[in-house]
C-alpha cells in the first residue's frame, strides 16, 4: 500500500505519481517532478509480520538543515525529521527506528520501500494518526514543532494525506465539504470566509484542472465514484485547500 502526503505553504501543486510523494511548493508540495538523489539511507526493520531478514527502506536525507540551490543561495527546510521513532500504540511494537528526512521548498521527494517497511506508518505519524505513538525524535514543519499539534492543526498548517482508495462519505456532498474545508483554512490564516456564491466562483476554474464536470459538486463525497473519479475528486480537494 502506498500513501501520499501533501504539505503546502501556499495553494499547492497537484500531486504527481504514486506510491508515495512528498512535495513542497513556494515555487510546496509534502504533493512534497523527479525524486531527489539519496544522500544517505536510513534502515529499519519491519515488525508488521515475522521475517527472517530485516526489511530496509531508503529515505532521502540531508546532513545539514541548510543547503544551497546550486547558485550559492541557502535554502531553509520546509519539513525536517530527525531520528523519528514510533510504535503501534496498542502493542508498543516499534515500527519507525530513527528516520531522518529533510524537504526544502520547491523539492519533490519519493519514499519507496518493500511492503511492511514503514512507509504508511511514517505518513500516519506525520499527520497524527492515533494508532501510533511517537517515542523519540523531532519533526519541524514550517519552523514549528509538528508533534505538538493536533491532527486538525497539522491539516490547517498545510499537511494533506491522499489515500490509495479514497473513502465514501454518504450524506455529505462535495460542494459543502470543500466549502467548509476551505473556510476553515481561511479562518486559520486570519482571512474572511467566503460565501456560497464567492466559493463557487473560486472553485469553478479548478474543475477544469482535474477534468471534472460541475455536477460532481452536488454528488456525495466519492459515493458511487469510479476509481479514477475518486482520485480526481481528491486532487480537487488538494487544489482547493
Amino acid at each position: 500500500m502506498a500513501w501520499q502526503i501533501q504539505c503546502t505553504a501556499s495553494p499547492p501543486l497537484l500531486p504527481s505519481f504514486p506510491p508515495f510523494t512528498l512535495k513542497s511548493t513556494s515555487s510546496i508540495s509534502l504533493p512534497l517532478p523527479l525524486p531527489l538523489p539519496l544522500t544517505r539511507s536510513s534502515r529499519f526493520r519491519s515488525t508488521h509480520a515475522p521475517s527472517p531478514r530485516p526489511i530496509a527502506a531508503s529515505f532521502s536525507a540531508v546532513e545539514s538543515t541548510t543547503s544551497t540551490d546550486g547558485l550559492g543561495n541557502s535554502k531553509t527546510p520546509l519539513l525536517e525529521v530527525k531520528g523519528l521513532t514510533a510504535v503501534i500504540a496498542e502493542t508498543k511494537q516499534e515500527i519507525l527506528k530513527g528516520v531522518d528526512l529533510v524537504v526544502h521548498h520547491g523539492e519533490i521527494h519519493a519514499i519507496m520501500g518493500k511492503n511492511g517497511s514503514g512507509k504508511s506508518t511514517f505518513s500516519k505519524v506525520l499527520v497524527g494518526h492515533p494508532d501510533y505513538e511517537v517515542t523519540g525524535g523531532d519533526v519541524v514543519f514550517k519552523g514549528e514543532n509538528l508533534l505538538d499539534m493536533e491532527p486538525e492543526e497539522r491539516s490547517l498548517a498545510g499537511l494533506f494525506m491522499s489515500f490509495q482508495s479514497p473513502v465514501e462519505i454518504p450524506g455529505v456532498n462535495n460542494i459543502d465539504f470543500l466549502h467548509m474545508a476551505y473556510n476553515a483554512r481561511r479562518k486559520k490564516l486570519g482571512e474572511p470566509e467566503l460565501g456560497p456564491l464567492e466559493f463557487y466562483a473560486y472553485i469553478y476554474p479548478k474543475l477544469d484542472l482535474v477534468n471534472m464536470k460541475t455536477d460532481f459538486l452536488n454528488r456525495n463525497v466519492n459515493e458511487g465514484f469510479s476509481g479514477g473519479e475518486r482520485k480526481r475528486n481528491e486532487i480537487l480537494q488538494l487544489a482547493v485547500i
